[in-house]
């Protein structure tokens, strides 16, 4: 029997239509590579060739297939926003929920970190991180985009906590005896689950477009490949300026789905949970 709140969610158009999007490209960076395993670092044909039934994308400046690169970017990329968004998250809501309900010098002291990480901008931090490091590969730029976008979390779980700590089983918890550790994260953390899954589903938006942010001005990865770095040689190469729209389109398409139906997802799963934004 399908739970009463499956139903609810297939009712959502924005939600659907965000899924459908965002399983869509999954499946190609998961799928793909396997029926197409074709190197994407590899010269496998004349270069910048344009599609064609042996190249379906056509090739790149050394020859190399670009819809096994894309497919292999796509999968990469999807790494990188995954891991970042879980370092992001784990960061943020620890701190958000410590210094929320501990108060005190706690308080003060977690939220005086996250107000200084908050006031310089994330993506200064991910250039000083990332061009001390010679080698990058797709997990290294993880940590870098995931230690640097978590204050945001930390702050609105806060706000939540603070919330949350004054109702009534919060002290009914505490009269069972209950340390804090066990009433912060089996009571506080259990009633913030739907608000803790769409951050997560912002950071991993957002973490997608900051590796193609580093990537653009030459601090993304350095072994392997991703949407970024794609976009990085085809911009450093002038593909758009010479007309190679096969280099550059598939990518950007695919990058801004991937944000776009993230946001759509995280859109849908704010109305569904909050009662005014559904005009209820």
């Amino acid at each position: 029997m399908i739970p009463p709140i499956v139903m609810d969610l297939i009712k959502i158009k924005k939600l659907i239509i965000s899924l459908s999007i965002f399983l869509a490209i999954v499946l190609a960076g998961l799928i793909g590579p396997i029926v197409y395993p074709v190197n994407p670092v590899v010269m496998t044909g004349p270069i910048e060739q344009p599609p064609s039934s042996k190249y379906p994308l056509g090739t790149d400046r050394w020859g190399r297939d670009v819809l096994a690169q894309l497919l292999h970017g796509i999968r990469n990329s999807l790494s990188i926003g995954l891991t970042a968004a879980a370092i992001s998250l784990a960061i943020g809501v620890t701190i958000g929920v410590v210094s929320g309900f501990k108060g005190g010098i706690t308080e003060n002291s977690l939220m005086l970190l996250t107000d200084v990480v908050y006031a310089l901008p994330s993506i200064l931090l991910m250039m000083l991180i990332a061009a001390y490091l010679e080698e990058r590969n797709p997990f290294l730029v993880s940590i870098v985009i995931g230690v640097t976008s978590w204050p945001w979390v930390a702050r609105a779980v806060r706000s939540q906590i603070l919330s949350l700590k004054t109702r009534e089983f919060i002290d009914m918890s505490r009269m069972a005896g209950l340390g804090d550790l066990r009433i912060m994260f089996e009571d506080l953390l259990p009633n913030m689950a739907s608000y803790i899954f769409m951050a997560f589903v912002l950071l991993m938006s957002g973490a997608m477009i900051a590796e193609a942010g580093l990537s653009m001005i030459g601090l993304g990865v350095t072994r392997g490949i991703s949407l970024g770095i794609i976009l990085y040689w085809a911009q450093l190469l002038e593909a758009v300026r010479r007309a190679l729209w096969w280099w550059f389109i598939p990518p950007g398409v695919c990058l801004v789905a991937l944000a776009t139906s993230l946001l759509l997802l995280s859109t849908a799963l704010d109305e569904y949970f909050s009662p005014r934004l559904r005009g209820e």
